[in-house]
């Protein structure tokens, strides 16, 4: 872990809209609410309100971190664009966190093996998960089910957590998990040689599955 990095973290990724500082290997404060598509108005403002907060530098921040997804189309866009306009302006590294594994790592007590994250209509996106001591490192690729199909296929002598889902799910004993900003700093804080990307001109979101505009020929 960079204990001695500091890191403002971004989270958009579904309908809360985040912001946190991390400083020391900890999460300083945070700011974060249930929002719905109003994250790029909002987000300008949690990040004034979270620098009045804490007395944060910018000059002395050293890496952003967001979550890259999978989420929400416009969050994602929303919340990238707002870490580069940062990093730009500073010459700083962006380290891009996976949603699945920031809202694994809030688990950690528990070392859920498979997360689940509603994407649309009835699919979900689903990967399976390995844990080194209480830090969730994917087990292979996000992929994207109906949720019915997804409930045939599942191993339910797994620990699986779910978000957003809630419509879907009935009556299964998945782990209820919840989004922060804080948990994405923190994951960036303890992989930030592995995952930072200096120069994160071409960087976009990980959209997993495409969206395709338009009819069908």
């Amino acid at each position: 872990m960079n204990d001695h990095k500091n890191i403002l973290a971004i989270e958009t990724s579904s309908n809360i809209c985040g912001i946190a500082y991390i400083t020391k290997g900890i999460c300083v404060g945070s700011i974060e609410n249930y929002l719905s598509k109003k994250h790029a108005e909002i987000l300008p403002e949690y990040y004034l309100k979270l620098q009045k907060e804490t007395d944060f530098v910018l000059d002395e921040i050293d890496a952003v971190a967001v979550s890259i997804g999978p989420g929400s189309f416009t969050g994602l866009r929303v919340g990238l664009s707002f870490a580069k306009g940062i990093a730009f302006s500073k010459g700083l590294p962006i380290i891009p966190i996976s949603t699945m594994m920031s809202l694994a790592y809030v688990l950690k007590e528990s070392l859920p093996e498979m997360g689940i994250i509603y994407s649309h209509a009835r699919r979900v996106f689903y990967q399976n998960i390995k844990w080194d001591h209480d830090i969730p490192h994917p087990n292979d690729d996000i992929s994207v089910l109906e949720w019915d199909d997804l409930l045939k296929k599942i191993n339910y002598s797994k620990k699986t957590f779910q978000w957003n889902c809630d419509s879907l799910n009935n009556g299964n004993s998945f782990i209820d998990a919840k989004l922060s900003s804080s948990s994405v700093g923190l994951l960036a804080s303890i992989n930030y040689e592995k995952l930072k990307i200096d120069r994160p001109f071409e960087l976009v979101p990980n959209y997993v599955s495409p969206f395709v505009v338009g009819k069908k020929k």
